[in-house]
């Protein structure tokens, strides 16, 4: 093992941030290539690379900045205020870096030691075969819904492997394999998110080493090991879904400015609903960043304090993060009413960005029942036992 040591002066906030817009800027010239092409331009990705933005959850070891995941969220909503599929991939690939750095030292080195800008894709359904073999295990099958897959070099799927003994259950893992070990098959046609290349990957038969393989720990209360950053103490199962959730406040704000120009031009009684609808989107929208803001700080505290955050408090900042988006992209649905019978043509100012919210909605990390019910079902035994008492 030769674990690689690349540090890097983490830039202020304010100029990674000036870099994304510069690339945010750039980006609604490229929608209709990139929905044509049913993947992100690979020039978008090497702007992201070479302005540090992927290195916002890397390990420090390995050139990251390790950095607050709020600036993330902010770099990722102003990619998103332009283009949702630019934003989601961006946040896919990026969040893969703080997934890995859960792995052993060793799968890391595997990665970013022979390449510092490596990305890594991921399918974390086990939908494949697993077969224990000396030193590792034997994986076969074919993983759905990969996005930004034609960009990184490193898959992150998921497996169960059967269990050792009978009457035991099967063991949930993540396998990390390279590009030479599968295939990216062409699946992706969608209406919405078409940009995103979240197109299927085959594996046929590969080996994969034990200790490029991680055990993914249950439960959304922070981790409490003292020798690790805080921001891998965060839970995963909080992590993973955000990345495609938070994108929904970018798309939110990119959807009013570019309602807000056509008010002027409506007549009466129309221009006094379409700025209700617009007063209360733009509510919605700030107040779910600034309440994402808050529960990660609150998640952070418990982090560097290196004990957990209560169950109960856990579950509703995740039933809040599953919720997000189809809360604002309902806001949507109200102003896409709003642009008349020309909104609903393919150059209608909403229509890509209202098109991108109810594709991104269908995804199960922004389905927020099983939150919710997990809520409920907290929130009723805490009642019955204070009734009892």
């Amino acid at each position: 093992m030769n674990i690689a040591t690349h540090p890097a002066a983490k830039p202020d906030d304010s100029i990674l941030l000036d870099r994304a817009r510069v690339i945010a800027e750039t980006l609604p010239a490229r929608i209709p290539a990139a929905n044509h092409r049913r993947d992100i331009d690979p020039q978008v990705i090497a702007a992201l690379r070479d302005a540090d933005l992927f290195r916002l959850f890397r390990p420090a070891r390995f050139g990251g900045y390790e950095a607050d995941p709020r600036l993330f969220y902010d770099v990722q909503n102003i990619l998103a205020e332009q283009c949702l599929s630019t934003a989601w991939v961006y946040g896919v690939l990026s969040i893969q870096g703080f997934v890995l750095a859960l792995f052993n030292d060793e799968a890391q080195d595997d990665v970013w030691g022979a390449d510092p800008h490596a990305l890594v894709s991921s399918s974390f359904k086990p939908e494949g075969r697993v077969t224990p073999v000396d030193g590792g295990y034997r994986i076969s099958g074919q993983w759905s819904f990969s996005s930004g897959s034609s960009h990184a070099t490193w898959a992150l799927v998921g497996g169960l492997v059967p269990p050792s003994s009978p009457g035991l259950p099967p063991e949930m893992r993540l396998f990390l394999v390279p590009r030479c070990d599968y295939a990216i098959i062409d699946t992706w046609d969608t209406f919405g998110l078409r940009g995103t290349g979240s197109n299927d990957l085959r594996i046929d038969d590969a080996f994969v080493p034990a200790h490029r393989t991680w055990k993914p720990t249950p439960g959304l209360t922070t981790g409490t090991g003292a020798d690790a950053s805080p921001l891998f103490r965060l839970p995963w199962l909080y992590m993973f879904p955000s990345c495609i959730s938070n994108l929904a406040i970018g798309a939110g704000r990119g959807a009013i400015r570019r309602l807000a120009p056509a008010v002027a031009s409506m007549p009466p009684a129309s221009a006094e609903a379409a700025k209700l609808a617009i007063g209360q989107a733009h509510r919605h929208i700030e107040g779910a960043n600034t309440l994402l803001h808050s529960n990660v700080g609150r998640m952070l505290d418990h982090a560097h304090a290196a004990e957990p955050m209560p169950m109960a408090e856990a579950l509703l900042c995740r039933s809040q993060l599953t919720a997000m988006l189809r809360g604002i992209a309902g806001h949507v649905d109200g102003l896409m009413l709003l642009t008349g019978g020309r909104g609903i043509s393919q150059s209608g100012p909403l229509t890509q960005v209202w098109l991108d919210l109810c594709a991104a909605r269908h995804h199960i990390g922004n389905m927020p029942d099983a939150a919710d019910l997990a809520i409920a079902e907290s929130v009723i035994a805490e009642t019955v036992i204070a009734t009892a008492s």
